[in-house]
């Protein structure tokens, strides 16, 4: 592997991984599978900003990906779902190649070549880049900010600390869950050269991520009556998934809608309804917090679960959780060769913060999403160690 030229190396990366999702988009096509799955309203969104359809409440969801998705439409002046499952597909692929060169920047060449080698062919994400959801695009900017981080340099110039945050407060605006992803980042990434009186500078980061959300927060104050700076989505499904029991979680969205119905807020009012469930949720914690904390360590358990749930049907479970475990069992072995190494610490506290989130949150396995790849260089530095090779 050590001998095969960086270029030709990571242009083979590249096409194995074009190959195996547009392999997989295609079955998805065949299958009809975005009718089982569905999609988030980033594609009504779009449509709606270009008038090309109804029109739609632009703050259920954060804004980025839908404005990329209108790029799109506006270009080819026209809706197309499978012109966004194709850039879906690129940068996934080009995401493989951020996981790699990462890994071979904060560990070593031969981790980030078999890190980006495995990120080609992982299932969760070669599974998401034929949708039209936002999962291909938000980890390609998650992974370029994390490349950029590396570049930024520890501690940090005033102006990297702030330019990082400004880029990081942009790709909250693709998925909200990154949005307060900041003070665990800063002890990352302060706590290493503390004793440096620069390494205060990454305060700056905090101010530079505020800024896209405020801006966006102003833009919905003047146009909806409210500041709101990420999405509205978070207090509905906050109750949604607030429970351990899966047939309660399938049947919360009719029963919520007849709850706010009765409450006297209009079913189809979504800022309203967020704020109304997310009392409702705060007020169960304080009136049961035994039963909330049991709550909140199962689904802290559940969002580490090996397998997907329905609609996938149970040999799809089956050969995933096989697959999870395995990624899980390597990552875990591959930890004490990078735990020491101070440009992983970052994503350490990536994943507590990510966990500790869905354990309150809406989980599912979609939501492991922005770990994988950082999964996939754990389990590389996992199989090195297994099989003895330098790292």
């Amino acid at each position: 592997m050590a001998a095969v030229p960086d270029r030709r190396w990571w242009a083979g990366v590249l096409l194995a991984a074009l190959a195996a999702r547009l392999a997989w988009l295609g079955a998805w096509q065949a299958l009809d599978l975005v009718s089982r799955f569905g999609y988030d309203p980033y594609i009504t969104i779009a449509k709606f900003w270009l008038g090309m359809g109804p029109a739609w409440l632009d703050v259920t969801h954060p804004p980025l990906y839908s404005a990329w998705v209108a790029l799109i439409f506006s270009v080819l002046g026209r809706p197309s779902l499978m012109a966004v499952q194709l850039f879906n597909v690129v940068l996934s692929a080009l995401t493989c190649l951020l996981v790699g060169l990462w890994a071979e920047r904060a560990g070593s060449k031969a981790l980030g070549r078999l890190a980006g080698l495995w990120a080609a062919f992982d299932p969760l994400l070669v599974f998401f880049a034929a949708q039209v959801q936002s999962e291909p695009f938000f980890l390609f900017l998650e992974l370029l900010f994390f490349l950029l981080l590396l570049r930024a340099g520890n501690p940090p110039s005033a102006l990297a600390a702030f330019g990082l945050g400004v880029f990081g407060g942009l790709a909250s605006l693709a998925r909200s869950v990154f949005g307060l992803f900041p003070p665990f980042l800063f002890l990352a990434l302060f706590w290493p050269r503390r004793r440096e009186h620069r390494a205060w500078l990454w305060l700056l980061l905090l101010a530079g991520w505020a800024l896209a959300p405020s801006l966006w927060g102003l833009r919905n104050l003047s146009r909806h009556g409210a500041f709101i700076p990420l999405a509205i989505n978070g207090g509905w499904n906050l109750w949604e998934g607030f429970s351990l029991d899966r047939d309660v979680v399938r049947g919360r969205p009719a029963e919520m809608g007849d709850e706010l119905e009765k409450a006297g807020i209009a079913r189809d009012d979504a800022i309203l309804g967020g704020e109304y469930f997310s009392r409702k949720t705060k007020a169960f914690i304080l009136e049961q917090p035994a039963e909330a904390a049991k709550i909140v360590a199962g689904k802290f358990l559940l969002y580490w679960r090996p397998w997907p749930y329905d609609p996938h049907d149970a040999r799809i479970r089956a050969v995933l959780g096989v697959y999870f475990c395995v990624l899980f069992a390597l990552a875990l072995f591959g930890l004490p060769r990078l735990w020491r190494l101070s440009a992983f610490w970052p994503v350490f506290a990536l994943f507590v913060y990510l966990s500790l989130l869905h354990s309150v949150f809406f989980t599912s396995l979609r939501y492991r999403s922005p770990l994988e790849p950082f999964l996939c260089v754990f389990a590389a530095a996992g199989l090195q160690r297994l099989l003895k090779e330098d790292a």
